[in-house]
C-alpha cells in the first residue's frame, strides 16, 4: 500500500482549486477531481480521507481567495 505525501495531497488540493476556479463544482465532484488528479499524476487510487483532506484545503484556499478578494475592493 502507497501513502500520499503532504505535497501530493497539496497538489490534489491545487487541482481542485484550479477547477473550481473554472467553473462552481460540487462536493461530489471536488473529490472526483481529487481521485482523478492522483491517478493520472502518481498512479495511485487514493483512499477516499485523502480526496477529502485535499478538498477541505481547496475549500480553504477558496476562502482565502474570497478574503483577499474583498479585503482589495474594500469591503
Amino acid at each position: 500500500m502507497t501513502y500520499l505525501t503532504n505535497s501530493r495531497i497539496c497538489e490534489m488540493a491545487a487541482a481542485v482549486l484550479s477547477a473550481n476556479e473554472v467553473t462552481p463544482l460540487s462536493h461530489s465532484r471536488k473529490v472526483e477531481v481529487a481521485m482523478e488528479h492522483a491517478v493520472d499524476e502518481f498512479g495511485i487510487r487514493p483512499r477516499k480521507s485523502a480526496c477529502l483532506l485535499a478538498v477541505k484545503i481547496a475549500d480553504m484556499g477558496w476562502n482565502e481567495i474570497v478574503l483577499q478578494t474583498k479585503k482589495a475592493v474594500g469591503a
